[in-house]
């Protein structure tokens, strides 16, 4: 396990550890209080109990994973898209376990050669702690997995324009986040689309 690991790891801890506490400091504020006739909501640390449970949040059901990425294949610019929802679902289910989840950025449409819509989707952590087995990087929950660029679908992202090397070029990041787009290319790959010679969230149905 690299740092960038490890640092998550124990900053998960911190927050659980934190949150145990919060949750005793209640119930001695309400011991404390018991008897008395003030009402325990003016002496027990509410914000913090309501912190302590966004720390213990599950990760989203499969099915409400599965409608997201139906919501966004709804929206205008994707009704066009040749793409099976059934296939994105499909991956939903299979990344869930690892602690991860798909999101469909948009649905642009892509110039020459390709002259169609394209499917733009990147990946998300769900649980960092399962996530670092498939993905590197900093891995915080809700946060999307780093691939070295942003969605940026207009101006389509060309060769030699500065502001887009970074989206195109594997050369110009980092080596974790050239495995992030390698392991990405390869898990569309497995549902039926492939990768545009471009931009890193580019895909394609087969």
């Amino acid at each position: 396990m690299d740092r960038t690991h490890q640092t998550s790891a124990r900053r998960k801890a911190r927050l659980r550890l934190a949150a145990g506490l919060c949750w005793g400091s209640a119930l001695a504020a309400g011991a404390a209080t018991a008897g008395n006739s003030h009402d325990i909501s003016a002496s027990a640390p509410l914000a913090s109990m309501s912190a302590a449970a966004e720390v213990a949040q599950p990760m989203p059901s499969v099915t409400a994973l599965q409608q997201q990425i139906a919501n966004r294949l709804a929206a205008p610019d994707c009704k066009g898209l040749l793409a099976q929802p059934a296939a994105l679902v499909a991956l939903q289910q299979l990344l869930r376990p690892q602690g991860l989840s798909i999101r469909v950025l948009g649905c642009p449409q892509a110039p020459a050669p390709w002259n169609q819509r394209v499917l733009a989707v990147t990946a998300v952590v769900l649980d960092g702690d399962k996530a670092q087995d498939t993905v590197r990087g900093a891995l915080a929950d809700g946060e999307e997995v780093d691939m070295g660029g942003d969605y940026r679908p207009t101006p389509w992202p060309q060769p030699g324009r500065a502001e887009t090397d970074e989206v195109l070029s594997d050369e110009s990041v980092s080596p974790d986040v050239q495995f992030n787009r390698r392991w990405l290319r390869s898990v569309l790959a497995s549902q039926g689309f492939a990768s545009l010679n471009g931009p890193w969230w580019g895909f394609v149905p087969k």
